[in-house]
């Protein structure tokens, strides 16, 4: 009699359980393998889509520059130089703005106690200091010099004669400054042989001087007691018109150690009204008048240089150089003190001259 086997099936139940785990264990493990090897790209497309969906930003996928410091100079503020600018401070748009802002011409600010007032363009060639010379001839006509006839002048004293009563002019302002010259001229030397020869001329007129056309220039000559003529030397009692013109405005036009820089022998007595500061100035620095305007244009610049501070007669003045640019059509502006007096002389090629009254 053969004994039946008995199944056992807790045995066959565990191995099953056993097998049935491997199998989980070896399904994970062959899953995860597969996410290790997927492509980057694809995967960062994936959150893209992902965070766009949700409404989260995407992570960043690019690595940061080797250079970090180069990279952000897009973001440097570009500093304006332009006073107009009320925040110095601007950021860059693009290289093409950036460009364009340094190449921008800065606006220059008016120091306190300025203003600008408006000049009117052909004033440049008329004044007391315009240079008119071989290289800068006179542009204003008899009309507009504001000329007197010596011999008629209501001030005119008999200290002095005239050569050619009936024709001798010369600007309003110089002749009134000349005839106080001779007043005080007289009261110091009781001498009346000065001779008032020319006054204004017309450019290349006989007897005329290049600077005649001006109507401030005045020829002198001595007319001697015995009838004769001479030209002024600096002696007694004539020395004193030397010493003491700079004080009614009056300078020698053409000195006889400046021949070179003028252009004009010292041979004759030309002298020429400029007014009492410039005139004081140039006789304490022994300059004619082309060096004066020369220093004012290379040293008292406006824009560029310093204020010529200069006192004579208890009087401070503040003298300076306002050029005028070349291609300029309009009516151009000048600078001058908001507060008390001041004129304003043309040069007769490039600028102007402000003589303010400051103390």
């Amino acid at each position: 009699m053969s004994t039946k086997r008995r199944v056992r099936w807790d045995r066959i139940a565990a191995a099953v359980i056993v097998l049935i785990i491997l199998i989980f264990l070896l399904g994970s493990c062959v899953s995860g393998c597969a996410k290790d090897d997927e492509d980057p790209l694809t995967t960062a497309s994936s959150d893209a889509e992902t965070a766009a969906q949700s409404g989260e930003a995407a992570p960043q996928t690019t690595p940061p520059p080797a250079n970090a410091e180069e990279a952000s100079l897009v973001n440097v503020p570009v500093v304006i130089t332009d006073p107009k600018t009320s925040d110095p401070l601007l950021p860059a748009e693009n290289s093409d703005s950036a460009s364009d802002s340094s190449t921008t011409e800065p606006t220059y600010t008016l120091p306190a106690g300025y203003q600008m007032v408006p000049v009117r363009l052909s004033a440049m060639n008329a004044g007391t200091l315009v240079l008119v010379n071989k290289d800068n001839p006179s542009h204003l006509s008899a009309e507009e010099l504001d000329l007197e006839q010596v011999y008629f002048a209501e001030d005119k004293p008999d200290t002095y004669e005239i050569s050619y009563p009936g024709h001798t002019s010369l600007n309003r302002t110089a002749l009134s400054q000349f005839n106080r010259l001779m007043k005080s001229y007289y009261s110091a030397t009781n001498n009346k042989e000065i001779m008032f020869n020319y006054g204004y001329l017309e450019a290349g007129k006989e007897k005329s001087n290049p600077d005649s056309p001006t109507a401030l220039d005045i020829q002198l000559h001595i007319k001697r007691n015995d009838g004769g003529y001479e030209y002024i030397s600096n002696t007694s009692p004539y020395s004193w018109l030397f010493e003491h013109m700079a004080s009614y405005g009056f300078v020698l036009r053409y000195p006889s150690d400046k021949a070179e820089i003028t252009g004009e022998r010292g041979g004759y007595t030309a002298i020429r009204y400029v007014g009492v500061p410039h005139a004081s100035y140039m006789n304490e620095k022994n300059l004619c008048l082309e060096e004066y305007l020369d220093q004012l244009k290379t040293r008292h610049n406006f824009f560029s240089g310093s204020v010529l501070e200069h006192t004579t007669n208890n009087t401070k003045y503040h003298i300076y150089y306002v050029p005028v640019d070349s291609t300029t059509t309009g009516d151009p502006e000048i600078p001058v003190p908001t507060g008390g007096s001041y004129e304003i002389s043309g040069n007769n090629s490039d600028g102007f001259i402000v003589t303010a009254i400051v103390g």
